[in-house]
């Protein structure tokens, strides 16, 4: 049996505007990625899981543009939705977004260390990730005192602790990069083959690779196609927005 698609449901519930995630679970963690970007709040309860918009988001318009965001963000990736009708917004002109998300750059790092052959590879990937200056954790450490500087002009009570909080996990982000960046240095001079990498495998059959990638080309799983509907008359009203081409979730 063919494992339900993910389906990701917008509505109002109780008073507040939620996305639920629905159907293989497979699809969970992309979906709830995609709602993280779009500016929704996760909520983990004792039986459920859902995401919300903030709470003091209250005006309906800013609320039709951010569902709106979401759902267009979510038909990109393949996902199927399904939304109240009055939380769209058809005029709501749609941008498509780049291609990989800063993350997804980060991702190949992981693809790059996990498939190399030798420590060159590695001391690459690494240095990406340590490099002073412009190196990944240094701008993520940027980015969070940005936002500590920022968050404690806020004027609340709490807000000088939120943005001493952030600026202590700065430092301890920076440390750890101080480090790895010496381990590093260690790996770079060993500069050795990967013993555990045996040899790479023999060529399968041709006429077995021709009959895999025959079977493929006619079928949709074997594409990586993946469906996407919206109900409650967003597209029968006026159709999804223009979106670039999609990729399937959990890629």
């Amino acid at each position: 049996m063919r494992p339900e698609p993910t389906t990701v449901t917008f509505q109002r519930d109780k008073g507040l505007v939620t996305a639920r995630i629905n159907g293989d679970s497979s699809g969970g963690e992309p979906a709830a990625a995609v709602l993280h970007r779009a500016g929704f709040v996760p909520v983990a309860r004792l039986h459920e899981h859902f995401h919300r918009l903030p709470t003091d988001m209250t005006d309906p318009d800013e609320q039709r543009r951010t569902v709106t965001r979401a759902v267009d963000m979510l038909h990109d990736e393949g996902f199927a939705i399904s939304s109240d009708a009055e939380l769209i917004d058809h005029s709501q002109r749609y941008s498509a977004g780049p291609e990989r998300s800063p993350g997804d750059q980060v991702g190949h790092l992981t693809e790059v260390i996990s498939t190399a052959g030798h420590t060159r590879d590695v001391v690459a990937a690494l240095g990406e990730l340590t490099a002073p200056g412009n190196g990944v954790v240094h701008a993520v450490v940027d980015a969070l005192d940005a936002t500590a500087d920022w968050w404690e002009g806020l004027g609340e009570p709490a807000d000088p602790h939120y943005a001493n909080r952030l600026r202590h996990i700065t430092r301890e982000l920076d440390s750890y990069a101080l480090e790895i960046r010496a381990m590093r240095g260690d790996l770079a001079d060993r500069h050795t083959e990967q013993p555990s990498r045996g040899r790479p495998a023999a060529d399968p059959d041709p006429a077995t690779t021709a009959r895999v990638s025959a079977a493929r080309s006619v079928s949709p799983h074997g594409q990586g196609i993946a469906t996407s509907t919206v109900t409650a008359d967003h597209a029968t009203q006026s159709g999804l927005p223009p979106t670039r081409p999609s990729s399937a979730p959990g890629r």
